[in-house]
């Protein structure tokens, strides 16, 4: 009778670019002296690449952790592969995740402004992820008095005659008055899908609430994508022209 062959269990890896691993019901032979010999080959849309960076980890008796990086910008989804561990060849699948990761440089903006103004500002945009964003046309940023919180609360407790539910509703009053509007940010250049590994200039037009207090400041956060981009604002004490 022909001899039956066992086929090597498939090893399915997962995570981001960045490393991709898999647990797999392997007994590896370690020892000080010795590490397993490994050889990895993964199909990718940019070509065939062979990593040399694949570990392997006995994590208990039975059961081994592989892990290995791929190019930082390798697209979300599922690659087939093999890699040969010692002398047994195993196939593999590489299921790679999405990951949102924009940066904005500066990394916040601070800015003095009067109530009403408007004005230009300049801002290096970069896609460290692996998909693209979209940057739209326009935006708002809520913006909050720095020390409102802390305003409002001391507020509400100096009331004697307020309790309950009352005093919590009072709260939310005080909280509400300390919030000075919407800052509308049009995007005069740089919008559009930006690419994985892409790098641009944004030049944003920003019209500062009407409702801002002098002397106070204020901050409110930008989200885009995986960033909440902090912008902090000293409120001028007269209202100065538009500049750039």
């Amino acid at each position: 009778m022909p001899v039956a062959h066992s086929v090597p269990t498939a090893l399915r890896f997962r995570g981001l670019p960045a490393g991709v691993e898999c647990v797999a019901p392997l007994q590896l032979a370690e020892s000080r002296n010795h590490k397993p010999h490994t050889h990895l080959f993964l199909a990718l849309p940019d070509g065939e690449i062979s990593p040399s960076s694949l570990r392997v980890f006995n994590v208990t008796k039975g059961i081994s952790r592989l892990w290995f990086p791929l190019p930082a910008y390798t697209r979300p989804g599922t690659y087939k592969g093999n890699v040969r561990i010692d002398s047994t060849d195993y196939p593999i699948a590489v299921e790679v995740e999405a990951y949102e990761n924009l940066l904005l440089s500066p990394p916040h903006m601070n800015v003095v402004a009067s109530p009403g103004e408007q004005m230009t500002a300049h801002l290096s945009l970069a896609n460290g992820g692996n998909v693209p964003c979209q940057i739209g046309k326009a935006y708002a940023i809520g913006l909050y008095d720095v020390e409102g919180a802390e305003r409002a609360v001391g507020a509400t407790f100096r009331e004697p005659d307020v309790e309950g539910k009352d005093k919590m509703s009072r709260l939310m009053d005080h909280l509400a008055d300390e919030h000075a509007g919407i800052v509308r940010v049009q995007v005069h250049e740089g919008e559009g899908a930006i690419a994985p590994g892409e790098v641009r200039e944004l030049a944003l037009h920003l019209r500062f609430p009407d409702n801002m207090k002098p002397g106070r400041s204020y901050t409110g956060s930008w989200v885009l994508y995986n960033l909440a981009y902090q912008v902090r604002v000293a409120a001028h004490t007269e209202r100065r022209k538009e500049h750039k």
